[in-house]
C-alpha cells in the first residue's frame, strides 16, 4: 500500500505541470478569443460611426476586390511617329489572379452616372512572338522562338460609367457601361526577334511566307532576323472601356485596355489587354 501511494504521488507530482500549462494555454486561447470578439464590434461601431462616415463621404467606401480573369496581352514595341510595329510578344488566354483596391462609385446627384477609382498590380509572362502581316485573323501567326517578355504594372483608373438598376428595388444589383483612364508605372523586360521591320527584307519576306502558310520552319526567323534584349522601367497612360454587371458584391467584367509605356527614343511599348473577369468586394 505504502508503495503505491508513493507511486500515486509521484505521478500526480509529474503531470500536475503539464494540467497546470493545459489550463493556462486555454485561458489564454479564450482570452484572445473575447478581445478578438471586442476589436471586431469596436471596428464595426467605429466603421458605422459619424466620423467614419464624414471620412468615406470624400473617399468613399473602400474595397479590397479578388478574383479570376482570363486574359490575354500583346506587349508591342513599336516606332513612337510612325506606329510601326517592330515586334509583338503575346501572352496567349489565360488565367490569372485579380488583386485590386477600389472606392465605392459616386454619382452625380440622381442620376445613372457616376464615376470611380480604382488601383491595381498585375505581372504577366509572354513567351510567343505574333508575326503579322495584316489586320485580320488570318494575316498573322504565332511562333516560339524561345523569347520572352516579363511585365509589372502598377496603375490608377480613374473611371466614368452609366448604371442601369440601381435605383430599383435591388441596389446591389445593376449593370454598368463605361471609359477610363490608365495612369501606371511599369517594368518591362525580355528578349525578341525583330520580326516586323520592312527594313530587314529577308527577316520580313520569310515572315510573310510563314503566315502565308508556304514555309513552316521556326529556326528561320533565328537565322534571319536580328534579336534584341530589352529592360525599362517608366510611367505611362492609357485608356480602357469595359461593361460590368454586379450582384450582392460579386462583379463580373469584360473589359478592353491600352497601355502607352513611355518609351526612350524613338521607340516606345504598347500593352493591349482583353479580359473577362469575375471577382467578389470585400468592403475595408
Amino acid at each position: 500500500m505504502l508503495r503505491r501511494s508513493r507511486i500515486y504521488t509521484l505521478m500526480t507530482f509529474l503531470f500536475l505541470p503539464s494540467l497546470t500549462q493545459a489550463n493556462v494555454i486555454s485561458e489564454t486561447v479564450d482570452d484572445i478569443s473575447e478581445s478578438y470578439e471586442k476589436c471586431e464590434e469596436l471596428y464595426e461601431h467605429i466603421r458605422k460611426s459619424e466620423c467614419a462616415n464624414s471620412v468615406f463621404g470624400l473617399l468613399g467606401r473602400m474595397y479590397f476586390q479578388v478574383g479570376v480573369s482570363f486574359t490575354e496581352r500583346q506587349v508591342k514595341f513599336q516606332n513612337s511617329e510612325t506606329e510601326e510595329d517592330v515586334f509583338i510578344l503575346s501572352s496567349g488566354l489565360k488565367p490569372r489572379p485579380i488583386f485590386s483596391v477600389s472606392l465605392s462609385d459616386s454619382y452625380f446627384g440622381e442620376s445613372n452616372f457616376g464615376y470611380g477609382l480604382g488601383f491595381s498590380y498585375f505581372d504577366d509572362y509572354a513567351f510567343e512572338q505574333i508575326i503579322k502581316r495584316g489586320g485580320g485573323d488570318n494575316d498573322k501567326a504565332t511562333v516560339d522562338l524561345g523569347t520572352y517578355s516579363s511585365m509589372n504594372v502598377v496603375a490608377v483608373s480613374p473611371t466614368l460609367f452609366y448604371s442601369i438598376g440601381r435605383n430599383d428595388s435591388t441596389p446591389l444589383r445593376f449593370l454598368k457601361v463605361g471609359l477610363g483612364l490608365n495612369f501606371m508605372y511599369s517594368a518591362v523586360r525580355g528578349t525578341a526577334y525583330l520580326t516586323e521591320l520592312e527594313t530587314d527584307t529577308d527577316c520580313y519576306n520569310y515572315g510573310s511566307a510563314y503566315v502565308d502558310g508556304t514555309v513552316n520552319d521556326e529556326n528561320e526567323f533565328k537565322t534571319l532576323c536580328d534579336s534584341t534584349r530589352f529592360r525599362e522601367t517608366s510611367f505611362g497612360s492609357g485608356f480602357k472601356v469595359f461593361l460590368s454587371g454586379e450582384w450582392n458584391r460579386w462583379e463580373g467584367t469584360f473589359a478592353s485596355s491600352l497601355f502607352l509605356h513611355r518609351g526612350r527614343g524613338d521607340y516606345r511599348f504598347v500593352t493591349q489587354e482583353v479580359q473577362i473577369a469575375l471577382s467578389r468586394k470585400f468592403e475595408f
